[in-house]
């Protein structure tokens, strides 16, 4: 985790959430702050720490942060809400770049739920995901299958979905018995996905830093699917 009250020159490190601390009135330099934090490191949570305002959603507009705390709340708040945020705020922001794209109907709210169930509780293959979204399952094949041409399948992007939530479970500490249960996959299929992608064990992929395996999941299974100029795809896969 890093902390930065104003500024923080460096986003090269390896951090898992960012705390911007910013008593008193969310100053002009704190927003481009997150401005930046945003496009360059988008896969990593900021929680911001500021008093009351009601001027902040105001001054907020064009940026976003993962989470607000008072600083009334800090001792008693910033930890739940940070690891709540490093929890789930990779997937959520892969669920609003599907959103923001251009695609078909039927594959952008499959994309979008995709993402935001691997969140929870992923889809364990492509029949659960058209059955949540209403359509039949070769529709959703076709489509993934066009816009992909080649690069990628949707059996490889959901199976890659379910290999972040263990990643961000495990992360968070939690036992792989537990992690099971929040998945619903057993450990035989969590160890055959993670060969899969990334090609690694699952003691291999928690060694991973979050950026590049984020990173490498966007270049291989996102981009190939998102219209050319997809609102906030370009900032996601950047190592």
């Amino acid at each position: 985790m890093a902390v930065a009250n104003g500024a923080l020159t460096r986003l090269d490190a390896v951090v898992d959430a960012v705390v911007v601390a910013s008593p008193g009135r969310v100053r002009p330099e704190q927003v481009d702050l997150l401005a930046r934090l945003e496009r360059e490191r988008p896969w990593v949570p900021v929680v911001l720490v500021t008093d009351p305002d009601p001027e902040l959603a105001k001054r907020l507009l064009r940026v976003r942060a993962a989470s607000l705390v008072g600083y009334s709340e800090l001792r008693t708040h910033l930890r739940s809400r940070l690891d709540a945020v490093r929890a789930t705020w990779g997937l959520w922001t892969l669920a609003d770049t599907f959103e923001r794209s251009s695609l078909s109907p039927a594959l952008g709210k499959a994309l979008v739920l995709a993402a935001r169930h691997a969140a929870d509780r992923p889809f364990r293959n492509a029949r659960e995901l058209a059955e949540a979204v209403g359509y039949a399952p070769v529709t959703l094949f076709r489509q993934f299958g066009a816009r992909a041409n080649g690069a990628t399948t949707l059996k490889a992007f959901i199976g890659g979905l379910s290999v972040l939530r263990v990643y961000e479970l495990r992360r968070l500490g939690l036992i792989w018995k537990r992690v099971e249960r929040r998945t619903g996959l057993g450990r035989r299929t969590m160890v055959r996905r993670t060969k899969t992608w990334p090609g690694c064990t699952p003691r291999e992929l928690e060694r991973m830093a979050p950026d590049r395996l984020f990173a490498a999941f966007t270049a291989e299974h996102v981009r190939p699917v998102l219209p050319a100029g997809s609102d906030g795809v370009s900032t996601l896969d950047q190592e």
